[in-house]
């Protein structure tokens, strides 16, 4: 049973909360920023992801009691986005939200919802996670604001944080570029059946292994895109839930953990934060070994090693184990715990939406709604966002059909 605390230290029992809708704006929005563009306006934009999201969930916007949104003002080039953006039910005098932490700013709205509803405060949120980077001339001093002080200038950027990660990881493990190859492999096979992945060509392991070197050991293959798109999400009350759905899908847990700025004490090889989160989150959800009580996850893993530490830190195998267990099958569509059958943030890195989008497609997938990337019969999944370039935002959300409590 979860329990809610006040500032004056009172305990109450939280409600129970459900997800009753999600969804994306259409497929054609989807698309490599670089080179394409964003083929909607940001008005357009979140016009097509609620409306996509409302039918999901059937419900009329004159339902929703509050909504939040979430990006990277400094991508977005958004500030005061209650006057920019007028389809968050404004007109209806529908508080608005606005949630900002980064690249985990999905993970963070979608948690913010939960304890919204859970407190009692609302019944029924949406949740927007835009994307579209149409408006920052240069993204490279935004990318600035979030390193320390020695990593600003124009030579670091995000790419560079991933290969330190890398690196290191490969260094102290033995990992080779065969397995990050691998590892990319599974995700465009599972992208070409998302009809949301602007990377949506399966490539071989040569392939991979022959595109461009970006920033060793990355390749180009091996590294996101820059995707326009939405996404958002409806999450509501049990009484709400029930009346809206069948089969439900809840909210076992969700939380998240901050790491310091400094950067000089860390290691790279492995996220130590979440595997602190993971027992946390894991212990509000009544998770005694994930491998056996998980079914389904989808992980934030731009630069694909990531994937590989996070098979790791998130308890499913040991340190140093992710290649091996990547080889077992597990992952795949067809293993144990299925992992990242969206192609994930590495075929579609939509701004923050890349970040609910791992919560969007655990929904999608428990409510057996994800199409030609659904796996057999999920009934617990769980999401993960990664945020800042050094990674030190992490959150994660345990979701299921029967529910903890």
């Amino acid at each position: 049973m979860a329990f809610l605390f006040s500032e004056r230290g009172r305990v109450s029992v939280a409600r129970n909360v459900g997800v009753v809708g999600a969804g994306y704006s259409d497929p054609e929005t989807f698309t490599d920023f670089r080179e394409a563009g964003v083929t909607r306006s940001k008005e357009e934009l979140a016009y097509s992801t609620i409306t996509n999201t409302l039918e999901n969930a059937d419900v009329d916007m004159s339902a929703i009691d509050a909504t939040i949104f979430t990006t990277v003002d400094g991508f977005e080039a958004t500030n005061r986005i209650e006057r920019t953006i007028d389809m968050f039910g404004q007109s209806r005098n529908i508080p608005l939200i606005s949630i900002n932490t980064g690249g985990t700013g999905g993970g963070s709205a979608f948690k913010a919802a939960y304890e919204q509803i859970a407190a009692g405060q609302y019944d029924m949120v949406l949740v927007y996670a835009s994307g579209s980077f149409d408006s920052a001339v240069e993204g490279q001093q935004i990318m600035n604001t979030a390193a320390p002080p020695l990593y600003e200038k124009p030579i670091i950027s995000a790419i560079h944080m991933g290969a330190l990660y890398a690196s290191k990881y490969m260094d102290v493990h033995d990992v080779t570029e065969e397995d990050l190859a691998l590892t990319a492999a599974k995700n465009y096979e599972s992208a070409s059946n998302n009809p949301w992945a602007h990377r949506d060509k399966p490539y071989s392991v040569e392939e991979i292994m022959n595109s461009e070197m970006v920033a060793w050991p990355l390749r180009r293959l091996l590294t996101c895109p820059v995707s326009s798109g939405g996404g958002a999400m409806i999450l509501a009350s049990e009484e709400k839930v029930r009346e809206s759905m069948d089969e439900p899908v809840w909210v076992d847990a969700t939380e998240s953990i901050t790491n310091t700025f400094l950067s000089g004490y860390r290691t790279y090889e492995n996220f130590p934060r979440l595997e602190t989160l993971a027992e946390r989150v894991y212990g509000d959800a009544g998770i005694d070994n994930p491998e056996s009580d998980i079914d389904y996850v989808e992980t934030f893993n731009p630069y694909i090693a990531f994937e590989l530490m996070q098979y790791e830190d998130l308890g499913f195998c040991e340190s140093g184990e992710g290649p091996e267990y990547l080889r077992s099958g597990i992952t795949e569509a067809d293993g144990d715990v299925p992992w990242n059958m969206s192609g994930g943030v590495l075929c579609t890195n939509s701004g923050i939406c890349a970040s609910l989008s791992r919560h969007i497609e655990v929904a999608l997938q428990l409510m057996g709604d994800a199409g030609d990337r659904q796996v057999d019969d999920p009934g617990v999944g769980l999401a993960h966002s990664w945020g800042s370039n050094l990674g030190q935002f992490h959150t994660l959300a345990v979701m299921s059909r029967e529910g903890a409590n």
